[in-house]
């Protein structure tokens, strides 16, 4: 991770929602670094350290079980943060986050967090809601990953990939994308050659260029929709860009 001495744009779209003076103050107590693709941040049962806002980067929250290949739970990009349970009062590192996608993000020590959101019942309020967000992101994905099918779930996926890295092009290998999905890569495999077979997706060397976005949408489970509906219920905006 490089600390970077050159601000950033901000972009990332929950820090926007909050009041000018109190975005302006957290900013203040933040750095602009570099995420780099398979980074972890945190691990579970650990403390975490920082508090993260992705700008043009994106985080996965994964869980494992011994003997099991790890899962994807969820997926964190500029509409969001990491370590939103600090609002919660505990430090405590939930699910293992690993950089997903390369990019910037603002990065602020807990300590530094936490005396912010006892000056700010705003930070309280905004972060909370984000909070339910991201819990029903969870809960959808768990219900996801045993109910709907290999190319549903894929699909998915990498619409919401998409999403966070705001390109056609996401840069990603058959082992990390198995890995994610908790599959072996055989199945991977097969699932993406379907979907480049009707040219929907381009798949060449890690790199997958989504050829057919609303082509993707409709091989889809109902997961993806509900849970950007869910977004822009708690958080407004338009749904059509809200993650």
């Amino acid at each position: 991770m490089t600390v970077l001495i050159e601000p950033v744009k901000v972009n990332n779209r929950l820090l926007a929602l909050l009041p000018t003076m109190v975005r302006g103050s957290l900013l203040a107590c933040s750095e602009s670094v570099e995420l780099t693709f398979g980074e972890i941040l945190c691990q579970p049962h650990q403390d975490y350290q920082h508090v993260y806002f992705p700008v043009s980067s994106f985080i996965s929250l994964v869980t494992q079980v011994t003997g099991h290949k790890p899962l994807e739970m969820g997926l964190i990009g500029n509409e969001g943060m990491l370590g939103v349970t600090l609002t919660l009062g505990i430090i405590a590192v939930p699910t293992q986050a690993i950089v997903q996608g390369s990019g910037m993000a603002w990065r602020i020590k807990v300590v530094l967090f936490q005396q912010l959101l006892q000056q700010y019942p705003e930070l309280h309020q905004i972060f909370q809601r984000y909070l339910f967000v991201l819990l029903q992101q969870l809960s959808q994905s768990a219900a996801c990953a045993h109910f709907h099918s290999l190319e549903q779930r894929l699909a998915r996926w990498l619409l919401m990939s998409q999403d966070r890295a705001h390109a056609d092009q996401v840069y990603l290998t058959q082992v990390f994308l198995a890995d994610m999905l908790g599959v072996r890569r055989s199945g991977i495999t097969v699932a993406a050659h379907r979907l480049q077979h009707q040219q929907i997706i381009r798949y060449s060397r890690g790199t997958i260029q989504i050829l057919n976005r609303p082509a993707l949408l409709l091989i889809a489970c109902e997961c993806y929709q509900i849970t950007r509906d869910d977004y822009t219920k708690r958080l407004g905006g338009n749904s059509a860009v809200a993650l």
